[in-house]
């Protein structure tokens, strides 16, 4: 393997667990090529470079923590041609040595690769970007000093439940900029360090994890349905972060409106769940030719799929179980559960496929036993597809038949009430965008 290059394999694993772990909408696009200092936010741990790598489309160099290069992660980290960085805050670490890390930064970055490392310095679940360490800009200007031209770009990692398997990741890669400006300037570093967190601020949305996340997340779902807006993932966070914004100053400016406000939505969704519909299936209207065109075409994939569902649940509900109890006692730490899942997942998953490849060849052949071992993943994965595939048509026809069995009022009150919501949220939005100042621009490349 050349210096710093990763291996194929490690490149692939990484892709893999983000694809099986979450679902993942992505936009904006990383340049192809040339010198890049990726930024994005730290919320996920170990699962962070992961996604990354998954949606940038050209391999990146990482800089982790030393202390990691010192235990388990050693051959991951070697093998994905990580750069070590020598913290204060890590006990017994020589943070003289850092020299080290940008000399290595500047050599990846002289020799166009890309280069990603976390700004915020932690992974956290503070819901929102903590204060910027100086590095990223310290490494970007001294390369423009060395004639490096280096092109800086955001990345926003926005979880909607970032420990819950088969959640949804939005990622937004934002607008390229430079730094070259800054680097004659006595205050570079400060400058650019606040041009990098204003980029970065334009791709979060910043909410209270354990409280206003969930109540952004459902009025952004709400408003879009009342509204039939589109849900690409730049105009989903749009929103998001306007409704966030919204929601923290509604709260202190008016308190007593803000409870008004929380406490119509919470009854609409009372209301919502007691017909087992959600926003928009108010608006369907469905006639019973296509009901009926729908029932005949899923009836058919389902004679494929509903079998694929059940052996994929009755050989892997035991590891999945298994997986959830072990990863809650290895930690309680909210920003590394999910890494947590995935590794200890790795080896109970790997145990358990061990034991049935056994189990099969003591009852079979070797041969059976080889062959189990390598077709049980695929039908893993083609009975996790099942299992989704089948769980949304069972949604989609128990809204159905609560619509034909819900009176026809009830059906005109709760879209009555959406709307109702989807105005004052506009409402809010209004009065948050006449008062909120013009962002800073940064210098974007020609």
């Amino acid at each position: 393997m050349l210096a710093g290059h990763a291996l194929p394999i490690i490149r692939t694993l990484a892709r893999i667990i983000t694809a099986v772990f979450y679902r993942v909408d992505k936009a904006g696009s990383v340049p192809a090529s040339g010198p890049l200092l990726l930024l994005p936010n730290h919320p996920n741990a170990l699962l962070d470079p992961a996604v990354i790598w998954a949606t940038a489309g050209r391999d990146i160099r990482f800089l982790a923590k030393s202390t990691l290069f010192d235990g388990a992660f050693a051959p991951i980290l070697e093998g994905a041609g990580a750069i070590p960085v020598y913290r204060r805050i890590d006990q017994g670490v020589d943070a003289s040595r850092n020299v080290e890390t940008f000399a290595a930064v500047q050599e990846a970055l002289a020799g166009g690769d890309a280069v990603c490392l976390f700004p915020e310095g932690v992974s956290h679940s503070t819901g929102r970007l903590e204060p910027l360490r100086t590095g990223a800009a310290r490494m970007a200007i001294g390369a423009e000093r060395e004639g490096i031209r280096v092109t800086l770009m955001a990345a926003g990692l926005n979880f909607d439940r970032k420990t819950t398997f088969r959640s949804r990741a939005t990622v937004l890669y934002g607008r390229p900029f430079l730094v070259f400006d800054l680097a004659g300037k006595t205050d570079g570093v400060r400058l650019a360090t606040e041009r990098i967190a204003d980029e970065m601020r334009r791709l979060l949305v910043e909410a209270d994890p354990g409280g206003d996340a969930a109540m952004v997340a459902r009025a952004e779902r709400l408003y879009s349905a009342a509204r039939g807006r589109p849900r690409s993932p730049q105009e989903r966070v749009a929103r998001q972060q306007a409704i966030a914004q919204g929601i923290e100053r509604l709260r202190a400016a008016d308190p007593g409106r803000f409870e008004q406000t929380t406490l119509r939505l919470r009854r609409y969704d009372l209301r919502l769940r007691r017909f087992g519909l959600r926003d928009r299936h108010l608006d369907w209207d469905v006639s019973a030719g296509a009901a009926t065109a729908f029932a005949l075409r899923e009836g058919i994939v389902a004679l494929v799929l509903v079998p694929a569902a059940v052996i994929g649940f009755a050989l892997f509900w035991v590891p999945y179980y298994v997986t959830g109890l072990l990863a809650r006692r290895a930690t309680r730490e909210h920003d590394v559960a999910a890494t947590a899942k995935v590794f200890v997942g790795a080896g109970v998953y790997a145990a358990w496929l061990l034991v049935i490849a056994i189990a099969v060849g003591m009852l079979l052949t070797p041969r059976a036993g080889i062959l189990a071992a390598v077709l049980i993943p695929a039908l893993a994965v083609a009975g996790l597809f099942a299992i989704e595939r089948e769980s949304a048509v069972a949604d989609t026809i128990r809204a159905w038949w609560f619509l034909r069995r819900a009176r026809r009022q009830t059906r005109a009150r709760l879209k009555e009430t959406r709307t109702e919501l989807a105005a004052l949220m506009e409402e809010i939005y209004d009065w948050l965008s006449a008062e909120k100042p013009a962002p800073a621009d940064a210098r974007t490349p020609n």
